[in-house]
């Protein structure tokens, strides 16, 4: 059965022919792009499914995004990928009825139609059928392949595969293109910018591959720890103790009207939080001592290691945000929880100004850190002794959930900087300076 397509304009406009190969007859065998513009008569569901494993499925969001973006006119040929299939080579024509353009083929062979594509062809009709404006339809780009190009159903669904193995866009590049991060990116100078994954594939600047503890959405949940200072609702701790949970929607925080000025009051802090953070995985062994092996919050939880005891882990290793890369560290997820009980301790928030104050200097808080650590993380090794094993597994993000734990560990740390004789002591050590 021939289907009949309208071209969107001028067939020497709408239509690319490229020959890729031959068949076992050494007839040429094409690639065809058109540029189409489907209506009512003449709906792009003439094209039956090929080797499409799936059905169209019109509750999905991403259908009815498509469908919604298919009526706001022509940019859709931009945003939208437009639809794949195999048809019966040599069959591809083109005829001209009424002074218009059409494209004619036939897909009645074996395994010929659509393979990609089927939910934007699904949603365009269903838009059109809606409201057909014919020759004002929006255009709709469609690649027609000759089968003789594949050999079996094996090497379809392989171009198919391929061709929806195209790398999801996450929200931090989509952000990050759009400046969102530029006012915390100016203020950091403890480490080069580039040590902050602000975007997929980014590499530091050792040209390595950056891990989970060194993304941008890492750091936002690190600058969230200030927020119970500022007793703003959406910023308690039951709040931010979450956002690891969240993963890269902890991002949309950032727009979220109701924290958004006490959040971005933090981005001057951001060289104390990325310090802070290195010197407090950097220095874990020491502040530990002849215990460190028997902390399990410094080893590896894989499925494998949680078999072994204690003792017989692997220690954790962590990369910083300075390049380095510590043996012994800590999980990510319990930084917000360690930033917190330190900021708690040695910042107030002025809500006049909007702003965050401390008096103390990063070496001071430091040496404070290597007085009270010690104390700190045995709050968080005694709960993960407690429950880890049998209720969390490895899931890290669900154990800092814990809101008394955070509590805890901040009236431990101000015990800490309470004691000025003992933790002076620890400013001239070589980890302070």
């Amino acid at each position: 059965m021939k289907i009949k397509l309208p071209l969107f304009g001028d067939r020497r406009d709408s239509i690319i022919r490229v020959p890729l190969g031959t068949d076992s007859e050494a007839e040429d065998q094409y690639y065809h792009i058109a540029i189409i513009q489907p209506n009512t008569e003449f709906p792009i569901s003439q094209i039956p499914n090929g080797v499409n494993p799936r059905d169209v499925c019109m509750t999905k969001d991403l259908y009815k995004e498509i469908k919604a973006a298919y009526t706001e006119g022509n940019m859709f040929l931009v945003y939208n990928g437009g639809m794949q299939a195999t048809i019966d080579a040599a069959s591809f024509n083109t005829v001209t009825e009424s002074g218009r353009d059409y494209i004619v083929f036939t897909c009645d062979d074996e395994d010929n139609g659509h393979y990609d594509g089927q939910h934007s062809g699904g949603a365009v009709d269903d838009a059109i059928g809606d409201d057909d404006k014919d020759k004002n339809n929006a255009p709709f780009a469609i690649v027609l392949i000759d089968d003789g190009l594949f050999p079996d159903r094996e090497s379809r669904r392989t171009a198919a595969t391929r061709t929806n193995k195209r790398s999801a866009q996450e929200a931090k590049s989509e952000m990050n293109i759009r400046g969102a991060f530029d006012d915390i990116k100016r203020e950091i100078t403890y480490c080069a910018v580039e040590n902050v994954q602000f975007k997929q594939n980014q590499l530091n600047i050792n040209g390595e591959t950056m891990k989970p503890e060194c993304k941008i959405t890492q750091l936002i949940n690190m600058l969230g720890s200030f927020l119970p200072l500022a007793m703003v609702s959406g910023g308690e701790i039951s709040d931010v103790s979450g956002w690891p949970k969240r993963g890269e929607s902890s991002l949309s925080s950032l727009q979220n009207e109701v924290i958004a000025a006490e959040l971005e009051s933090t981005y001057e802090h951001v060289d104390f939080v990325l310090s802070m953070a290195d010197f407090v995985r950097s220095s874990t062994s020491e502040v530990l001592g002849s215990k460190a092996s028997r902390f399990g919050i410094t080893k590896m939880s894989t499925a494998g290691q949680r078999k072994k005891s204690i003792v017989d882990r692997k220690p954790l290793k962590t990369q910083l945000f300075n390049g380095n890369t510590v043996e012994g560290g800590l999980y990510k997820d319990l930084l917000p929880l360690l930033l917190h009980a330190i900021i708690s301790t040695v910042y107030e928030y002025d809500d006049s100004s909007g702003k965050y104050t401390t008096t103390s200097t990063i070496e001071e808080v430091k040496a404070m850190w290597l007085e009270g650590g010690h104390a700190v993380l045995a709050v968080i090794e005694k709960q993960f002794a407690n429950c880890f094993e049998d209720t969390y597994k490895s899931r890290w993000s669900d154990f800092v959930l814990n809101t008394l734990m955070w509590k805890k560990a901040a009236k431990e740390f101000s015990k800490a900087a309470d004691r000025p004789k003992d933790w002076k002591e620890h400013l001239t050590h070589t980890l302070v300076k």
